[in-house]
């Protein structure tokens, strides 16, 4: 494979770094240039040079740089590798303030509703910009890839759609719906985790189960699962989707309600749950810095590698993908990848954005197909519609898409098309300052 650069922006990601280290240095030791973007410019350090003592220590060439700046690395880049948060708690806060004062409280979401629509136009300013940047400064057929932890509002799926359609960038988005699925129902149901074959499938941020099995057995755990839930005061809500849709929602606790009208179960506004606190990055750079000193081959550095590959997500593998678009002779099989519908999923129309399955052969991208129960096959092709008019408004200021959106979005279901209209216009005046586009 020829000499690559790529851009890892976000290289501090506490759930992405440490497969994308792995397999860049030591499963397949790629020639490349790595360019390390964070905001904490000492994360970027550490990790940078993380990385350069696995290279030496594994025999990759490689060369490597860091930096807070990501128009800087942008240049001549083959592929940029995006995981980075944007949660900005500040706005989240004005959010809530601004919807709760108006009794839309239930409207403060992470991904759907009012609240997810303002995070999609945040996030898409970003993304606009570097698509910009990218067809200006990148090699041609550059790839991006968007890793979507589910706790920092980075929007896969919309964000996907929007490089892809209306910028003509290749875009994939990336997830960890399966594997943190298994943690969850492998706990839940008392079944060992290496025994438990799980598939999720739909959009991002809105999957559900779509098989179950105890591999010890090749029983489908599917009825059990759904009885189960529906007998658990802790599970109402998964267990009234399971009652509209037959269908488990997948993730480590219900979240599909953001994209769905609301319930009395329904939470009054969305609670984040990442399990990855201060501690957890203090303990990060501390395992980086003795990896750094000594090196993957001595004891000390040997332990602190281990303890930062086994610390993130082990499914999510975006260079792992690259390699096998780059490469038509290596291929990968993905648990779960945001993609164009290739008919993969079941009631979604082709080319809009769904996340299961996929294997990568020859250098092409195929959704591995799935059968999504028919209760759910028109909310899918609608939520797919209603996200694409808000990826189109999020990067190009197009208020018409915008009320589009606004009309036919499932999360807004018994509110007053007009009122939404108003109270989202204050909210965007009130945070312009990061909505150029609109203003």
């Amino acid at each position: 494979m020829d000499y690559r650069k790529i851009v890892i922006a976000g290289a501090g990601a506490y759930h992405f770094a440490p497969a994308i280290l792995e397999d860049l240095f030591v499963r397949y030791r790629i020639s490349c240039e790595v360019w390390f973007v964070d905001a904490d410019l000492d994360m970027a350090e550490l990790t940078a040079r993380a990385a350069q003592a696995l290279a030496r220590g594994f025999g990759t060439e490689a060369r490597f740089y860091y930096t807070t700046q990501l128009k800087k690395a942008v240049f001549g880049s083959d592929a940029i590798i995006v995981c980075a948060d944007f949660l900005d708690e500040a706005s989240w806060r004005s959010d809530f303030e601004m919807l709760d004062e108006v009794g839309l409280g239930k409207q403060v979401r992470l991904y759907g509703g009012l609240g997810g629509l303002m995070q999609t136009l945040r996030v898409g300013e970003f993304m606009a910009k570097l698509a910009e940047e990218m067809q200006d400064s990148c090699e041609p057929g550059a790839r991006l890839i968007l890793c979507d932890s589910s706790y920092g509002g980075m929007q896969g799926g919309r964000m996907a759609d929007a490089m892809s359609t209306f910028y003509g960038i290749p875009t994939l988005a990336l997830s960890g719906s399966s594997e943190y699925t298994r943690e969850k129902l492998s706990l839940y149901l008392e079944v060992p985790k290496e025994s438990l074959r799980v598939v999720t499938a739909g959009l991002s941020a809105f999957q559900w189960v779509t098989e179950l099995v105890d591999m010890r057995s090749g029983e489908s755990l599917i009825p059990r699962c759904m009885k189960e839930m529906r007998e658990d005061s802790r599970e109402e809500l998964a267990a009234q989707y399971i009652d509209f849709y037959d269908a488990i929602p997948a993730g480590t606790h219900c979240m599909q309600y953001e994209l769905l009208a609301d319930t009395p179960l329904s939470p009054r506004r969305t609670v984040i749950y990442s399990g990855v606190g201060a501690g957890d990055y203090e303990l990060r750079k501390r395992n980086l810095a003795l990896l750094t000193v000594h090196g993957p081959l001595s004891p000390k550095g040997s332990a602190a590698w281990g303890q930062i590959r086994t610390s993130g997500l082990t499914s999510v593998r975006p260079v792992e993908i690259l390699r096998a678009l780059w490469n038509p002779e290596a291929g990968a099989r993905v648990p779960n990848l945001g993609m164009p519908c290739d008919g993969a999923v079941s009631g979604v129309p082709a080319g809009r954005f769904v996340e299961g399955p996929a294997v990568i052969e020859k250098g092409q991208v195929h959704g591995l197909p799935v059968q999504l129960p028919v209760e759910l096959e028109d909310v899918c092709a609608q939520i797919t519609l209603c996200s694409r008019l808000y990826a189109e408004a999020a990067v190009s200021g197009n208020r018409d898409a915008l009320r589009e959106g606004l009309e036919i979005d499932p999360a807004l279901t018994g509110i007053d098309l007009l009122y939404a209209e108003d109270v989202l216009e204050r909210m965007m005046e009130k945070q312009k300052e990061a909505l150029p586009r609109f203003f």
